[in-house]
C-alpha cells in the first residue's frame, strides 16, 4: 500500500509540495577544494622539506652563527680590528690573543671575520649579478632558437679556457687600465665577465624542457608576447632552481677571491679579507703556521656551509620530495 501511495506522488508531483521530498545539501563554495583535496602550497612544502634535513638544520645554523660573529665580534676588538702593535708582530696564540698576529701584528681573531664580512658582501654581489645576468640571457637563449649557434659558439670558446686563468687576465688589464679605479670593483668585474655564462647554459636548458609544455604552446597561439611568456610561464618555474644556484655560487666566488689573492691579482695586501689574510698566511707557514691555518678554518667552514644549504635546497625544492 506504502508503494502505491509513493508511485502516486511520483507520478503527480504537482499535487504534492516538493520541498517535503528533498533535503538541499548546503555546500559552501569557498571551503570547495578542502572537500575535494587538502590544499597545497609549494613554499610550505619546501619549508617542511627543508627543515625535516638535518644537514638543513646544521647549514642554517652555522649560517646564523656566521652572520652574528661577522657583525659582533669586531665591536670587541680593544684597539680597533685592523690595529698594529710591532711589539707582537708573527705573535703566537695566547690568553691575550687567543688566535695570534699576523705579519703587520694584528689580532688574527678579528681580522679574520672582518675579512670574512668583506668577502662575503664581494661573493654576494658577484653571485647576485651572475645569476641575473645568467638567468636572463639562458631565457632567450632557450626561447629564441636562433641564438642557439651563435651562444653555443660563444660558450665553446669561453669555457675552454680555465675561468681562473679568465679571472687573472681581466684582473690584471682592470690593475694596469685603471689605476684609480677601487680594488673591490675590479674584483667584482672581473668574477661577473664570464661567471654568468654556465648559469646561462644552466637555464636554457631548463627552458628547452618547458617551453614545449601545453601552456606554453596555448600561449604561443593565442599570441603572447615573448618577454610576457618568458616572465610568467619560464621564471617562476626556475626560480626554485635559480635560488639553489645562487646558495651554491657564493662560496664558488668566495674561492675566486682567495685564488686571485693568492697570485697577487685581487685585492691588496694591506685589505683585510680573507683572500687578503690567506695569502700572507701562506707566506709565513713554514714559520708561523697559525697564520694561515685558522684564516683557512674559517673559510673552510664558510664553504662546508654553504654548500649544505645548497644542497638541502635543492632536494626540498624538488616537488616529487613534497608527497
Amino acid at each position: 500500500m506504502e508503494n502505491v501511495e509513493n508511485k502516486q506522488v511520483l507520478e503527480n508531483p504537482n499535487d504534492q509540495n516538493l520541498d517535503s521530498l528533498f533535503v538541499p545539501v548546503k555546500i559552501d563554495e569557498t571551503e570547495s577544494e578542502h572537500i575535494a583535496a587538502e590544499p597545497y602550497s609549494y613554499w610550505k612544502a619546501v619549508m617542511r622539506t627543508f627543515i625535516k634535513r638535518p644537514a638543513a638544520i646544521f647549514g642554517t645554523i652555522s649560517f646564523t652563527i656566521l652572520i652574528l660573529a661577522i657583525i659582533i665580534i669586531p665591536f670587541f676588538a680593544p684597539e680597533g680590528y685592523d690595529a698594529s702593535n710591532t711589539a707582537l708582530i708573527h705573535a703566537a696564540p695566547s690568553a691575550e690573543r687567543i688566535w695570534g698576529s699576523d705579519l703587520m701584528g694584528r689580532d688574527l681573531f678579528f681580522i679574520c671575520f672582518v675579512g670574512l664580512r668583506k668577502s662575503l658582501w664581494l661573493a654576494l654581489i658577484s653571485s647576485a649579478i651572475n645569476i641575473v645576468v645568467g638567468t636572463l640571457l639562458g631565457l632567450a637563449w632557450g626561447y629564441f632558437k636562433k641564438l642557439d649557434r651563435i651562444m653555443i659558439e660563444v660558450y665553446n670558446l669561453i669555457s675552454n679556457v680555465p675561468s681562473l686563468l679568465l679571472y687573472m687576465l681581466l684582473a690584471f688589464i682592470l690593475a694596469n687600465s685603471f689605476p684609480e679605479m677601487p680594488s673591490e670593483a675590479k674584483l667584482i668585474i672581473s668574477l661577473t665577465c664570464t661567471g654568468w655564462l654556465g648559469i646561462a647554459l644552466f637555464v636554457r636548458n631548463q627552458t628547452l624542457i618547458i617551453t614545449n609544455r601545453e601552456y606554453n604552446v596555448a600561449s604561443i597561439t593565442l599570441g603572447t608576447p615573448a618577454f610576457r611568456i618568458m616572465m610568467k610561464n619560464l621564471l617562476p618555474y626556475l626560480l626554485p632552481i635559480i635560488i639553489t644556484q645562487l646558495s651554491l655560487l657564493i662560496p664558488g666566488m668566495i674561492s675566486s677571491e682567495v685564488s686571485l689573492s693568492y697570485f697577487g691579482v685581487g685585492l691588496p695586501v694591506t685589505t683585510v679579507s680573507v683572500g687578503a689574510v690567506l695569502n700572507n698566511g701562506i707566506a709565513q707557514f713554514t714559520l708561523y703556521p697559525w697564520e694561515l691555518l685558522w684564516p683557512a678554518a674559517v673559510l673552510a667552514f664558510v664553504i662546508f656551509t654553504f654548500y649544505l644549504i645548497g644542497l638541502a635546497l635543492s632536494d626540498a625544492m624538488d616537488p616529487k620530495k613534497h608527497r
